[in-house]
């Protein structure tokens, strides 16, 4: 493996990020979206899972997993934008929860049925749809806003799908793969602790 690439990855997850996302502030358009997924730790690790998730599964899944995500995480956002209020308690837990259960999937490898994942997949991108969505009603352009969530999400599911994909090559990489599965769940408990 690259030794700049493992540079890159250690300092994304060392680097220190506020716990969720959406507290950004200064929302005026593509910058401020593009940013949004990646601001929180909580956001930054299921959009990775799921691209880890997808090169695991292999086939056609490399491309329909993610896809899937994207496609229900704008739908939720479009929910979210039309929203009066600012605010919905079980979209925080929902987000944890997409951490500790694509933390989990990814350590078990393949254990689980696909299409079962998908739905996994579809629900946790409409919470996460529905936080980014709350987001942009303080938008100055809305439109640039949502296109930089969809890219930024998009990106870090690519992401997610190169490191799967160079960490299933041998069983070495496998275990540390599964390892950092565990640690994403380990994580999102602990985001789930300081929820309640």
């Amino acid at each position: 493996m690259n030794k700049n690439f493992i540079i890159f990855l250690t300092s994304l997850l060392i680097y220190p990020l506020p716990s969720l996302g959406h507290d950004i502030t200064g929302k005026v358009g593509f910058y401020d979206g593009l940013s949004h997924p990646v601001l929180g730790l909580d956001h930054l690790l299921a959009m990775i899972s799921v691209g880890i998730i997808s090169a695991q599964i292999r086939g056609r899944a490399i491309w329909t997993i993610p896809s899937i995500f994207v496609i229900l995480m704008t739908i939720g956002g479009l929910f979210g934008f039309s929203l009066i209020v600012q605010e919905f308690y079980f979209v925080e837990i929902g987000i944890v929860f997409s951490v500790i259960l694509l933390g989990i999937v990814i350590s078990i490898e393949n254990k689980i049925p696909t299409k079962l994942i998908m739905v996994f997949v579809a629900t946790f991108g409409l919470f996460h749809g529905i936080a980014h969505g709350l987001e942009v009603p303080a938008a100055a352009n809305p439109i640039l806003f949502i296109l930089g969530f969809i890219i930024g999400t998009t990106a870090l599911h690519l992401l997610g799908v190169a490191i799967g994909h160079l960490l299933i090559k041998n069983n070495l990489t496998l275990i540390l793969l599964r390892l950092t599965g565990a640690s994403f769940a380990i994580y999102g408990i602990y985001l789930l602790s300081q929820i309640f």
